[in-house]
Protein backbone atom coordinates (compact mmCIF):
# COMPACT_ATOMS: atom_id res chain seq x y z
CA UNK A 1 0.00 0.00 0.00
CA UNK A 2 1.20 3.24 -0.43
CA UNK A 3 -0.40 6.87 -0.56
CA UNK A 4 -1.17 9.28 -2.21
CA UNK A 5 -1.67 8.18 -5.57
CA UNK A 6 0.35 9.55 -7.75
CA UNK A 7 3.39 9.86 -5.11
CA UNK A 8 7.25 9.30 -6.00
CA UNK A 9 9.86 7.40 -4.24
CA UNK A 10 12.57 5.27 -5.10
CA UNK A 11 13.46 1.34 -5.04
CA UNK A 12 16.29 0.27 -3.28
CA UNK A 13 18.10 -0.12 -7.27
CA UNK A 14 17.53 3.20 -7.37
CA UNK A 15 14.80 2.98 -10.14
CA UNK A 16 11.70 5.57 -9.44
CA UNK A 17 9.10 4.18 -7.71
CA UNK A 18 5.42 5.55 -8.22
CA UNK A 19 2.17 5.16 -6.20
CA UNK A 20 -0.34 3.58 -9.04
CA UNK A 21 -3.59 1.89 -8.98
CA UNK A 22 -3.65 -1.56 -8.09
CA UNK A 23 -4.40 -3.77 -11.14
CA UNK A 24 -8.07 -4.81 -11.06
CA UNK A 25 -8.37 -3.16 -7.40
CA UNK A 26 -9.29 0.62 -5.95
CA UNK A 27 -6.20 -0.40 -3.72
CA UNK A 28 -2.42 1.34 -4.59
CA UNK A 29 1.00 0.18 -4.73
CA UNK A 30 4.60 0.86 -5.47
CA UNK A 31 5.33 0.22 -8.67
CA UNK A 32 7.52 1.24 -11.68
CA UNK A 33 4.55 2.31 -13.83
CA UNK A 34 2.88 5.42 -12.91
CA UNK A 35 -0.53 4.49 -14.13
CA UNK A 36 -0.53 0.87 -13.28
CA UNK A 37 0.80 -1.23 -10.58
CA UNK A 38 0.51 -5.33 -11.35
CA UNK A 39 -1.50 -7.65 -9.24
CA UNK A 40 0.48 -10.79 -9.06
CA UNK A 41 -2.43 -12.94 -7.18
CA UNK A 42 -4.86 -11.78 -10.33
CA UNK A 43 -2.28 -12.25 -12.85
CA UNK A 44 -1.72 -15.54 -11.85
CA UNK A 45 -4.99 -16.57 -11.89
CA UNK A 46 -5.84 -15.11 -15.29
CA UNK A 47 -3.05 -17.30 -16.18
CA UNK A 48 -4.63 -20.43 -15.21
CA UNK A 49 -7.81 -19.73 -16.55
CA UNK A 50 -8.85 -21.62 -20.14
CA UNK A 51 -7.00 -23.49 -22.59
CA UNK A 52 -3.62 -22.38 -23.49
CA UNK A 53 -1.72 -23.99 -26.32
CA UNK A 54 -1.11 -27.47 -26.19
CA UNK A 55 -3.49 -28.04 -24.06
CA UNK A 56 -5.72 -30.93 -25.56
CA UNK A 57 -9.28 -30.38 -26.63
CA UNK A 58 -12.37 -32.62 -27.79
CA UNK A 59 -14.40 -32.96 -30.87
CA UNK A 60 -17.47 -30.86 -29.59
CA UNK A 61 -14.56 -28.10 -29.80
CA UNK A 62 -13.04 -28.06 -32.88
CA UNK A 63 -12.91 -24.87 -34.59
CA UNK A 64 -13.62 -22.70 -31.34
CA UNK A 65 -11.48 -20.09 -31.04
CA UNK A 66 -10.54 -18.81 -27.44
CA UNK A 67 -7.10 -16.35 -26.30
CA UNK A 68 -4.84 -17.33 -24.41
CA UNK A 69 -3.39 -16.23 -20.71
CA UNK A 70 -0.57 -14.31 -23.25
CA UNK A 71 -2.96 -13.00 -25.68
CA UNK A 72 -2.54 -15.00 -28.14
CA UNK A 73 -5.52 -15.85 -30.28
CA UNK A 74 -5.92 -20.18 -30.25
CA UNK A 75 -8.16 -22.20 -31.93
CA UNK A 76 -9.30 -25.91 -31.57
CA UNK A 77 -7.73 -28.33 -34.22
CA UNK A 78 -6.79 -31.74 -34.66
CA UNK A 79 -7.67 -32.34 -30.66
CA UNK A 80 -5.32 -29.72 -29.42
CA UNK A 81 -5.66 -25.81 -28.55
CA UNK A 82 -2.92 -24.35 -31.43
CA UNK A 83 -2.16 -20.47 -32.16
CA UNK A 84 -4.75 -19.18 -34.42
CA UNK A 85 -2.99 -18.42 -37.62
CA UNK A 86 -6.35 -18.55 -39.91
CA UNK A 87 -5.65 -22.29 -40.48
CA UNK A 88 -8.94 -24.87 -41.35
CA UNK A 89 -9.41 -26.65 -38.86
CA UNK A 90 -9.22 -30.59 -38.91
CA UNK A 91 -11.06 -33.22 -37.45
CA UNK A 92 -9.57 -36.55 -38.41
CA UNK A 93 -11.97 -38.75 -36.73
CA UNK A 94 -14.69 -37.11 -38.82
CA UNK A 95 -13.03 -36.65 -42.23
CA UNK A 96 -11.88 -40.46 -41.80
CA UNK A 97 -15.93 -41.09 -41.45
CA UNK A 98 -16.75 -39.30 -44.58
CA UNK A 99 -13.89 -40.74 -46.40
CA UNK A 100 -15.40 -44.34 -45.42
CA UNK A 101 -19.00 -43.31 -46.38
CA UNK A 102 -18.34 -41.89 -49.43
CA UNK A 103 -16.11 -45.13 -50.41
CA UNK A 104 -19.16 -47.55 -49.53
CA UNK A 105 -21.65 -45.32 -51.84
CA UNK A 106 -19.91 -46.71 -54.74
CA UNK A 107 -17.87 -49.95 -53.65
CA UNK A 108 -18.26 -52.95 -51.51
CA UNK A 109 -17.02 -52.98 -47.87
CA UNK A 110 -13.99 -55.37 -48.57
CA UNK A 111 -12.57 -52.98 -51.56
CA UNK A 112 -12.62 -49.91 -49.51
CA UNK A 113 -10.65 -52.39 -46.84
CA UNK A 114 -8.36 -53.42 -49.38
CA UNK A 115 -7.93 -49.89 -50.58
CA UNK A 116 -6.78 -48.47 -47.53
CA UNK A 117 -9.55 -46.57 -46.46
Amino acid sequence: MCGPRGAVAAFADDATAYCARLQYTDGSAWSRDPSLAPNPAVESALQQAGPQIGDQCYGYQIDLTAVDSHGNAIVCDNYQWVLNVGQEPRHPWVEDQLTWTECLETRTEQECRDAGI
